[in-house]
């Protein structure tokens, strides 16, 4: 009788020994689940942050192609091509002199 106690006394310490590990096991596994569902919903959050980075970037393309040249470029433009001798004789070289004044 003595030797059937110690032997379930022995039995019942590894039942909860391997009760312990598997509990373990689990654990280990459902954070390895959370980590695997982070990771997915960390790739998934780049890949939104990178179109709307391409959305920005197309929307500062669009925006500087289609603004015009600032008026001192356009002046300086006309009031070279009157140094030049490139206007066409219609007294535009005053109306250019005012608008420099004007940017001015």
């Amino acid at each position: 009788m003595a030797n059937d106690l110690a032997s379930s006394q022995t039995t019942s310490a590894a039942v909860a020994l391997f009760q312990k590990a598997h509990g373990r096991m689990t654990t280990m596994q459902r954070i390895d689940e959370q980590i695997v569902a982070l990771m997915d919903q960390r790739r998934k959050l780049q890949d939104e942050l990178r179109t709307v980075q391409a959305l920005i970037n197309e929307e500062f393309d669009r925006v500087t192609r289609q603004r015009p040249e600032t008026p001192g470029r356009m002046i300086a433009h006309m009031s070279e091509a009157d140094h030049h001798g490139n206007g066409n004789g219609n007294g535009n070289g005053h109306a250019h002199s005012e608008l420099a004044e004007a940017a001015a």
